[in-house]
């Protein structure tokens, strides 16, 4: 496939991919449903919160699904995505009906991935996630040389990926059987706390991806047509691959720091806060350097000599993507000290103003590097130091409450008890 044609699938899987708000935040607040119930050894509630959960997320997924089929199937190609996508008509019409049934598919099991974070076992998210992409690695291979279509290319990326988790679905089922989500462990009352926690969390988390990866995808396709929508989703692929080594130590790290919180256990949240925070920025600021010095070279051999974006470029989008992790570390925390509601003021704000700045900077012709930028300032202008001023001061209320109340021999408030085996898992060092 050429540049072009990438772009027509990257628009396909972003505009699709906008399914994802459905989850309302359901997976995140499964997570902390099931570490509440696990460290209370209530096997009833963890039950309940699995099936509610999954059940209510597959019946807003699919119904976003139908919604989105409908649209395909009754508006033309050009009013849906513009008039640059004219000639990719049908081939658009057909992807979009397979993109739609795998990202349902995907979007269902990764609540289920969720649970699995509450169970501190992400590391068999991380097994099949790995398991997934070297299958789509094969099936991109195979699709290069023998089949180079678009559907092809859903299949080989996106189906094998939705393969992957499901059958990470079916590992946990397995391995825990009391959880099959039935109809009777259906708990109506378990609706409005997942939805109303839930729906916190898909603003801190879902809104600002929304934005930056899906919405802003959307408005380049429609102005500046498929070949600067596929530019731009390489650079995704690139965000999304880095801040996944970073997410291997935050994701398990943020029920852990749910738990620390409940009991009261300041010196350990200060320990595991300093050590990540320092790490994000470094990597990130690592990954820039490499990008500026090598990209030019590295990302034409990769992709083809389409690519074209700069020395520029790449440093404007690798000050994106630092302020980007040192925004997700710092969110880590504040949701796990339960600052849910500071968390989405700022996100919502913030993605509002990252959504005008890319629209205007788009408008004026200014190109990839300009929308970089204007994201990264918007980024620097907000959450880069709102976010840590709270943390700081949320903190030393944790640490005067711990001061008044007596402790035991472990160092932690009396009331708060022992610490957990979930927590200890990785309360020795945190990044590692």
């Amino acid at each position: 496939l050429g540049m072009e044609e990438f772009g027509v699938y990257a628009t396909i899987t972003m505009v699709v991919g906008m399914i994802d708000m459905m989850h309302v935040g359901i997976g995140p607040a499964l997570t902390q449903g099931i570490a509440k119930a696990l460290a209370r050894e209530d096997r009833k509630q963890e039950q309940g919160v699995f099936a509610t959960a999954v059940l209510l997320s597959a019946a807003l997924t699919v119904a976003a699904g139908l919604f989105l089929a409908i649209l395909v199937v009754v508006l033309p190609v050009t009013v849906l995505f513009g008039e640059q996508f004219g000639p990719f008509a049908e081939a658009m019409r057909r992807s979009c009906g397979i993109a739609i049934v795998i990202v349902v598919i995907e979007m269902i099991c990764i609540v289920v991935e969720r649970a699995r974070d509450g169970y501190q076992e992400t590391r068999f998210n991380n097994a099949w996630g790995a398991a997934g992409n070297f299958l789509a690695a094969i099936g991109l291979f195979v699709g290069v040389r023998f089949f180079p279509t678009i559907e092809f290319l859903l299949l080989a990326i996106n189906g094998t990926v939705a393969l992957a988790k499901l059958a990470n679905t079916t590992h946990l089922l397995a391995m825990r059987p009391y959880l099959w989500p039935r109809l009777d462990r259906f708990h109506r009352e378990l609706v409005k706390p997942l939805l109303f926690d839930g729906a916190k969390f898909s603003v801190t988390y879902l809104l600002s991806a929304l934005i930056e990866y899906n919405a802003i995808a959307y408005l380049i396709g429609r102005l500046s047509g498929p070949q600067s929508v596929g530019l731009y989703n390489i650079m995704i692929t690139v965000h999304f691959s880095a801040t996944g080594i970073l997410q291997m130590i935050t994701i398990p790290l943020w029920p852990a720091i749910v738990d620390a919180h409940s009991r009261g256990d300041s010196l350990w949240i200060r320990g595991a806060s300093r050590r990540v925070r320092r790490m994000a920025p470094a990597f990130g600021l690592a990954a820039t350097a490499g990008m500026v010095a090598l990209g030019p070279w590295a990302f034409p051999l990769w992709v083809g000599s389409e690519f074209n974006l700069d020395r520029l470029g790449l440093a404007a989008f690798g000050a994106y993507f630092t302020l980007h992790l040192w925004r997700h570390v710092n969110q880590v925390f504040l949701l796990g000290l339960g600052e849910v509601n500071f968390a989405v003021r700022v996100v919502a704000v913030e993605s509002l103003a990252v959504l005008a700045a890319a629209a205007v900077v788009l408008h004026l012709g200014i190109g990839l590097a300009g929308v970089y930028l204007a994201i990264a300032a918007c980024l620097a202008g907000i959450s880069a130091w709102i976010y840590p001023l709270k943390l700081r001061s949320h903190m030393r209320k944790l640490e005067d409450q711990a001061v008044r109340e007596p402790k035991g021999e472990t160092g932690v408030p009396v009331s708060h008890g022992l610490p957990s085996a979930a927590r200890t898992k990785v309360a020795a060092d945190p990044v590692g």
